[in-house]
């Protein structure tokens, strides 16, 4: 029986955004598991919500100062005990057969990475969803990450092998690609279920906090990944994208997915 730990970090949400996706968590039809938070320096409303709940199988850790995404990932990785360790984000929720999808599909496959296709909700409810390849191949990172963050599972020693998440400015908002690419060079191998599983927050405020500047970095971690893949000299035309995308304002780039969501029932990570 492998263990499973959950791994969230918390900052900041707007409270029925983090009951929501507790509540997903704890309502899961697999039942267990650990809940592994790691409340990165948050308001005290915070700390009150997860008190809440109640629940044995809920691990809180509070930083003492902020520390970004990435420390938190890694605090709640390493106060984790499962072998298999499943992300989830405390603005968005899972349905309830996610983790023991997840579970089933690690125990046929062995992947280092397992993911999903995801719905894509707003303030105004489910309003799309967005689909990934099946068998994750080195060249699918060309273009942007072939897995949604929030909805994997991750084998505990294959990120351990990479490093664990990077901690650096160089990599803030892009610790995920770095840390996946790293991991696909070091010979891992990663799924996309065909189910959609888990429910991502794309709304405009959402879109809004991305910053020139994290595209940018998302240049740098790419050029060091495709180096680490063996993507190069294919890898140059597309180290222009995330700059490019970073220049289309906010409400344009929102209608642009509205559009290709309408066109084609999915979108694809711009």
């Amino acid at each position: 029986m492998i263990g499973i730990s959950v791994i969230m970090p918390v900052y900041n949400p707007e409270p029925s955004e983090l009951k929501r996706a507790l509540s997903s968590v704890l309502s899961q039809s697999m039942r267990d598991f650990e809940l592994v938070v790691c409340d990165d320096c948050s308001e005290p409303y915070v700390h009150e919500i997860i008190n809440e709940y109640n629940d044995g199988r809920i691990v809180y850790l509070r930083n003492e100062k902020n520390g970004g995404c990435a420390y938190s990932l890694n605090r709640c990785i390493e106060a984790a005990h499962g072998e298999l360790l499943i992300r989830h984000d405390a603005d968005d929720y899972s349905l309830p057969e996610r983790f023991g999808a997840l579970k089933d599909a690690y125990e046929r496959t062995g992947a280092d990475i397992i993911s999903s296709n995801i719905l894509l909700f707003d303030e105004s409810g489910e309003w799309g969803h967005r689909d990934y390849p099946e068998r994750v191949e080195k060249r699918d990172f060309l273009f942007a990450v072939p897995f949604m963050h929030g909805a994997c599972a991750l084998k505990r020693s294959s990120v351990e092998a990479a490093g664990m998440y990077p901690v650096s400015r160089d990599t803030a908002r892009c610790e995920e690609y770095a840390l996946f690419m790293t991991m696909f060079a070091n010979g891992a191998r990663g799924i996309n279920l065909r189910e959609r599983l888990y429910a991502f927050n794309e709304n405009q405020a959402a879109i809004a906090r991305r910053r020139y500047s994290d595209k940018v970095r998302e240049v740098k971690v790419k050029a060091r990944g495709f180096r680490e893949l063996g993507l190069y000299p294919r890898g140059i035309v597309y180290l222009a994208k995330p700059l490019i995308v970073g220049m289309i304002p906010p409400k344009l780039l929102a209608k642009i997915k509205d559009k290709v969501f309408d066109r084609r029932g999915e979108t694809n990570e711009l």
